[in-house]
């Protein structure tokens, strides 16, 4: 990954934490912190950990390592109220997040069928699994790309969202029955390469238990260099 990228990575993750554009250049690797009342997030992006959160649980976290605030159990277990108490939020998931700027070559990207109307995105999602329809959040995305084979039957699906004007969140969505026939990784290819046409950097966030969507990423190019763990804040 070329340095100007990375350094396009902080910018967006800097405003996405809603901290100062410099707050992530090189040489920031102490804790940052910033105050938020409706959740507990914990991010590390190369060297460097955020911590947002209510004043409160900021307190509570000082002292704690870095590696705890980074497990999902660990920053919801900051949210306890009181000794054996229950859980004052809800834990949203603990993600890799990965980057690259290079184009992906695949040789039916000049061939294949492509669809992006909703009727197609229904029909793919209802051949998945409903938790990695609601993962993926194909349907939501304004730029999709749904593989059709020759009886136009859909196969798979991807596309990004756009994130603070510089990042594509990709998401990448595959039937169980079609999955290791390589479906899954020319879709990839073609949100990953529409995004750099775009002029935004391809990010993939994945479950840090979902082996399978990390080994894509991997294959794919995608540089792992950091982790979000994110915890709903409840109303007391």
């Amino acid at each position: 990954m070329e340095p100007g990228t990375r350094a396009i990575v902080e910018l967006a993750w800097a405003r996405r934490l809603g901290l100062p554009d410099d707050a992530l250049e090189p040489g920031t690797s102490w804790r940052l912190t910033r105050s938020d009342a409706t959740m507990a997030m914990f991010v590390s992006l190369w060297e460097h950990r955020v911590l947002v959160g209510p004043d409160w649980l900021l307190e509570r976290a000082e002292g704690v390592d870095d590696d705890v605030l980074a497990s999902g159990a660990g920053l919801l277990g900051l949210t306890v109220r009181t000794p054996g108490g229950v859980a004052a939020g809800r834990l949203l998931g603990q993600g890799v997040l990965a980057f690259t700027d290079a184009y992906l070559e695949h040789e039916a990207l000049e061939t294949v069928v492509v669809a992006d109307d909703p009727q197609a995105v229904h029909d793919l999602e209802r051949q998945c699994p409903p938790d990695d329809v609601t993962e993926v959040g194909l349907a939501a995305m304004p730029e999709r790309f749904v593989l059709l084979d020759d009886r136009e039957a859909t196969t798979a699906g991807s596309g990004y969202d756009e994130r603070e004007g510089i990042l594509a969140q990709l998401g990448v969505l595959v039937p169980p029955a079609l999955r290791r026939t390589g479906l899954g990784t020319l879709a990839a290819a073609m949100a990953t390469n529409d995004a750099l046409d775009a002029g935004l950097v391809p990010q993939w966030r994945s479950r840090a238990e979902n082996l399978a969507s990390l080994g894509l990423a991997r294959r794919l190019g995608f540089e792992a260099v950091g982790t979000q763990t994110t915890v709903l804040l409840t109303t007391p």
